[in-house]
């Protein structure tokens, strides 16, 4: 009785009105903290991380929903750490590349989808490659594949992340300050890398990376001769070494183009320390990476003089390497000085690999299926003769898993890139936007070119280099109508 009667009072009554909202919440955050604390008393510390982790998690993705763009700069990222970091925490971390991607494409849907403009994706760079992406789901009835969950894993970096970020990057960078943003995420994520991989030399590894060594068995490639292969917490020494050398090649060219003071110390700085990196990674087909960029950049900076004197400059280090002993005690330069050898031992095994491909595709012009050949092949389906011979080239790879019709389709992709993308920087007016887009574009002639000796393009961080690379490169018109 008595609590009918004080609620029926009218003061009562209208503080219950007023603050009836007040009232909700506070009984609902005292129910919330009960359980909370009940949750935490039977599961201990653990529950109380994951707790604590939830609302983390949701602001951080209610953050990427609300900017598409940050999602682009989580995937150079994880290209770059999510394979160092298996060393130290076994977890998919791979798979969080196609979700900050995914995301991306969520929060590009969700924000104003009817009033967003679509036309800066029908261009003829994401023709080109929603036509390869066409072939690789057409592979799922290959029936030499391997099976849905094999294609799944292997066909992101066989075209899924290029797509994606290509589109992102058409309809996202669309100013000329995310092109800049871009350059300075590379060359920082580059910069730790290099760190990373002088600790390893000047202290060697640590626990985790001895184990990837020696039990796991990369060792044999990583430890020649009592020296290590600096690989730092990519992938292994070759990533490292053509990552590196990608970076030098962009920022060298930047570097000596027509940019402020305090531009050429910063991409300097950035050429000097990845060239060491790149040099002491000991990585051979690397040596294409800043080879063929400095050739491109010199057909394309339109001064014929210093092509001249830029190839004689090459072909002096090409006579030094190939012809004289000159540093030999250096193990790095012994190293790849055994690249211009073509009576090299692991030269010929590739030789006779490409031979046992070319046998048992001949009958198979859409090859052995995507994931066939690799890791993802000897995982999958560990005694077929395609996961059990060394592919070695990215353009070997994809001939094994898509056959004489996709490597063509494949290499008429990335000659597109090339063709046009030499005449977009031919045509550029602006000389600093040119210089950074001929830095950009002979980065990727050289990657693309060092895919022939390793499996380069395809794997992170150049991966998702290459992914926001490209698109820049065809959008430096729209920079340079815009300036």
């Amino acid at each position: 009785m008595w609590l009918t009667s004080m609620f029926a009072n009218p003061l009562i009554k209208r503080f219950i009105d007023n603050h009836l909202w007040w009232i909700v919440q506070a009984i609902a955050y005292a129910v919330f903290a009960f359980m909370i604390g009940k949750l935490i008393g039977k599961g201990g510390m653990m529950v109380a991380i994951v707790l604590i982790a939830i609302p983390i998690v949701i602001f951080f993705l209610a953050f990427l929903l609300m900017n598409p763009g940050a999602a682009l700069d989580g995937s150079m990222i994880v290209g770059f750490f999510s394979a160092g970091i298996t060393r130290y925490v076994v977890a998919p971390w791979g798979l969080a590349m196609d979700g900050f991607l995914f995301i991306g494409w969520l929060a590009l849907f969700f924000k104003k989808f009817r009033d967003t403009d679509w036309s800066p994706l029908r261009n003829d760079v994401m023709m080109v490659a929603m036509v390869w992406y066409g072939l690789v789901i057409l592979e799922l009835a290959n029936p030499e594949m391997n099976g849905v969950e094999c294609w799944f894993y292997a066909m992101r970096g066989n075209g899924f992340y290029q797509v994606l970020s290509f589109g992102l990057v058409f309809m996202l960078y669309r100013e000329q300050r995310y092109l800049d943003r871009f350059l300075s995420w590379t060359i920082i994520l580059s910069l730790i890398g290099t760190a990373w991989g002088f600790r390893q030399m000047i202290t060697g590894v640590d626990e985790a990376e001895a184990k990837w060594l020696y039990v796991d068995g990369f060792a044999l490639t990583h430890m020649l001769a009592g020296v290590l292969r600096v690989f730092s917490f990519y992938s292994d020494a070759g990533q490292f070494g053509a990552s590196q050398a990608h970076v030098f090649v962009v920022c060298a060219i930047i570097a000596l183009g027509p940019v402020s003071t305090k531009q050429r110390i910063w991409y300097g700085t950035g050429a000097i320390f990845c060239f060491i990196g790149f040099a002491v990674s000991g990585t051979r087909g690397a040596l294409a990476v800043p080879a063929l960029g400095a050739v491109t950049y010199l057909v394309v900076s339109k001064n014929f003089k210093i092509l001249i004197l830029g190839l004689a400059m090459l072909g002096s280090v090409f006579y030094v390497l190939k012809y004289t002993k000159a540093f030999q005690s250096v193990e790095q330069v012994k190293r790849m000085r055994t690249a211009m050898d073509p009576e090299d031992a692991s030269f010929q095994v590739r030789l006779k690999n490409q031979r046992t491909f070319a046998r048992h595709l001949a009958t198979r012009p859409f090859g052995g299926g995507i994931g066939a050949a690799g890791y993802w092949g000897f995982r999958f389906k560990p005694n077929s003769l395609l996961a059990n011979t060394a592919t070695d080239s990215y353009y070997v790879k994809i001939w094994a898993e898509t056959g004489i019709i996709g490597i063509c389709l494949h290499l008429f992709m990335f000659g597109w890139f090339v063709g046009k993308g030499g005449q977009v920087v031919w045509n550029l007016k602006d000389p600093v936007l040119r210089v950074k887009i001929a830095g950009l574009y002979s980065g990727m002639t050289g990657i693309m070119f060092a895919s022939y000796g390793n499996q380069v393009y395809s794997q992170l961080p150049t991966g998702i280099l290459m992914g926001i690379s490209i698109p820049l490169i065809f959008m430096a018109p729209h920079f340079d109508k815009h300036n």
